[in-house]
């Protein structure tokens, strides 16, 4: 009943006029709700990965006596992750897994760094021989030239809304529709996977609690920054992000992040269970065969033989480009920079 009465709100078709602010309205109040019935389905520590040994991963009610010195799996992977190897583990090391794969804004047409790392992802999942159904939105691409699939896997696209802040992504808390509802029940995956910062994550949190399947969380977008950036005259709004983020992440079995230093500040600002996504490099993409003098001539401004630095990315105060002219200063005159990006 609280799915179709808030599917029955948030429905574009109810609201034909004026569909983004209130949508936005709506979305907000909704997160609130699927959020709070994620919490009255479990509070952050009512449940911690098993230790037991398994095939799949379980779920066990934390007892009184439960030693808080006693790791689980997760957090034994994450106190560890300093010190181990940087060798990529083999493929096969565990049986093929079912996962969930919740994911906004779509990496499939909106391209990004953060785009590339899921492509990748789903490519070597694909070699490993896992099953992987995908969950996302896009509300810029027409409908007949979304994409179906990828490496073999099904994408399903949910309804969205546009993000005010930034109305080149869509965002989606999964309403009317419900997809992942139908596809929990269907595929009964041993995981899912969602990223963060977003919207999806709320239907993820419940999903997950509901139907008791753990949940992998990968943060991408630092809030605190952003927040600094783009909301720096409301007082407290650093704050309130880090709120946010532990509030989310306490309620993951397991958060990634793709850097050491990102899970240094997670962890020091109360987020448990942190584990480093490492990166990787689509060898077959970036290629010495795709060597171009005719490029090279160009970002050098006619210089080929100059030392070229290039810097390829959006363009938002939050990258910090700036920073570059302080290394400029220092380099050899024969130096270039290119920036490649809007």
């Amino acid at each position: 009943l609280l799915g179709v009465s808030l599917g029955a709100l948030s429905s574009p078709s109810l609201l034909p006029s004026a569909f983004d602010p209130v949508m936005r309205v709506v979305s907000i109040a909704v997160s609130a709700l699927v959020a709070g019935a994620a919490y009255l389905a479990g509070s952050a520590d009512a449940y911690v990965p098993s230790t037991a040994a398994s095939s799949s991963p379980l779920f066990t009610r934390r007892t009184a006596s439960a030693s808080a010195a006693t790791p689980t799996r997760l957090n034994a992977s994450a106190s560890s992750s300093s010190s181990s190897s940087s060798d990529a583990p083999p493929l096969c090391r565990h049986r093929p897994r079912k996962i969930c794969l919740m994911v906004e804004p779509t990496p499939f047409t909106h391209v990004s760094g953060y785009a590339n790392r899921f492509n990748e992802m789903l490519r070597y999942l694909s070699k490993a021989g896992d099953h992987v159904d995908v969950i996302t939105t896009d509300n810029k691409t027409p409908a007949d030239e979304l994409p179906k699939e990828k490496f073999g896997y099904d994408i399903h696209h949910t309804q969205g809304f546009t993000f005010p802040l930034y109305n080149h992504i869509t965002l989606t808390i999964d309403l009317p529709e419900m997809k992942g509802a139908s596809i929990m029940e269907k595929l009964k995956p041993d995981l899912i996977h969602v990223t963060s910062p977003g919207f999806i994550l709320f239907p993820a949190l419940f999903y997950a609690r509901v139907m008791r399947i753990p949940l992998v969380m990968s943060y991408h977008t630092h809030l605190p920054s952003y927040g600094k950036n783009y909301l720096g005259f409301i007082p407290g709004i650093e704050e309130f992000a880090w709120w946010l983020i532990r509030w989310a992440h306490s309620r993951a079995d397991l958060t990634l992040v793709t850097s050491p230093q990102m899970r240094d500040q997670l962890v020091e600002n109360g987020v448990p269970r942190v584990d480093v996504w490492r990166k990787g490099i689509d060898t077959v993409r970036f290629h010495p065969k795709f060597r171009s003098d005719e490029w090279r001539n160009k970002m050098t401004d006619g210089n080929p033989d100059d030392f070229l630095m290039v810097n390829v990315g959006r363009l938002g105060g939050e990258k910090r480009i700036k920073d570059i002219r302080a290394m400029m200063e220092k380099m050899p005159e024969n130096t270039r920079l290119c920036i490649v990006g809007k």
